[in-house]
């Protein structure tokens, strides 16, 4: 799969995407189990059940693998981002918790300049970056905002022993918001490589058509497994997906801890 497809399908509502891709997947298991039916008899197509549930066995047990490995890289994605997040608010976080030691009167205007370079980044990544970044584009505001963060910070003239003890942090702490913000923007391209895709679809298109060709008395019956079978696997496709994808979509990785420090 493409990353543009992928986006794209990314940011469909859940309640449009869910509905459509299972009723897509059901249709095509009532049609390919109707079309076998009608071109073969019910004995005919129950000469394969034997041969058929030994070969549908083995490709069930590697798909349920590749599947599995999607499922697991996926969600280790997911979880990358969202902790890559929750560690630049905390970073910010202690940044203007720091600011706080330049307490001295003749400090006051590199405390307020401190505590307003932390907020105007975390609202510069809320307000511009967060709608972009999803496509692997920076935003220059934050450029210019990160920037200025660094200014205020590794640039600030310690007075006390205590505020040149902590500007060796602030200082790490301000590089490593800007790794930070790398991490996040490169997300996008740290995403599920295109063979594990074509892996993955082609195990669930086998794993839905090869039941077409077992023989069953109650064609109904049948049917009705075919059409479960096909939407359970659809629908870990749709979590693969949206797991693939963490900047995306109705289950995104939220900015709620950003937009705290934002106010």
């Amino acid at each position: 799969m493409t990353y543009d497809l992928g986006l794209l399908l990314a940011q469909l509502p859940l309640m449009v995407i869910l509905p459509l891709a299972v009723g897509m997947a059901v249709l095509v298991s009532i049609v390919g189990t109707w079309v076998t039916n009608s071109l073969y008899t019910v004995e005919q197509l129950q000469a394969n059940n034997r041969v058929g549930a030994a070969k549908f066995q083995f490709i069930a047990e590697v798909y349920a693998v590749s599947l599995g490995l999607a499922l697991i890289g996926a969600f280790d994605h997911f979880t990358n981002a969202q902790t890559s997040v929750q560690r630049e608010a905390a970073t910010l976080e202690a940044l203007s918790r720091a600011a706080d030691a330049y307490d001295r009167p003749e400090q006051t205007s590199l405390r307020t300049q401190m505590k307003a370079a932390v907020r105007d980044y975390a609202r510069a990544v809320v307000e511009r970056e967060w709608a972009t970044m999803s496509f692997g584009v920076a935003s220059f505001e934050v450029n210019a905002r990160l920037k200025d963060l660094s200014t205020a910070f590794v640039l600030a003239d310690p007075i006390t022993p205590r505020q040149e003890t902590l500007q060796q942090n602030t200082v790490e702490w301000v590089r490593e918001i800007g790794e930070l913000r790398s991490f996040r923007l490169t997300t996008v391209s740290r995403s599920l490589i295109a063979m594990i895709w074509l892996i993955t679809l082609v195990g669930t298109g086998l794993a839905v058509i090869f039941p077409w060709f077992f023989g069953s008395p109650n064609i109904v019956v049948q049917g009705l497994m075919s059409c479960l079978l096909s939407a359970f696997l659809v629908l870990h496709l749709i979590v693969v997906l949206h797991l693939a994808y963490p900047f995306v979509g109705e289950t995104s990785v939220s900015p709620q801890a950003l937009i705290a420090l934002a106010r």
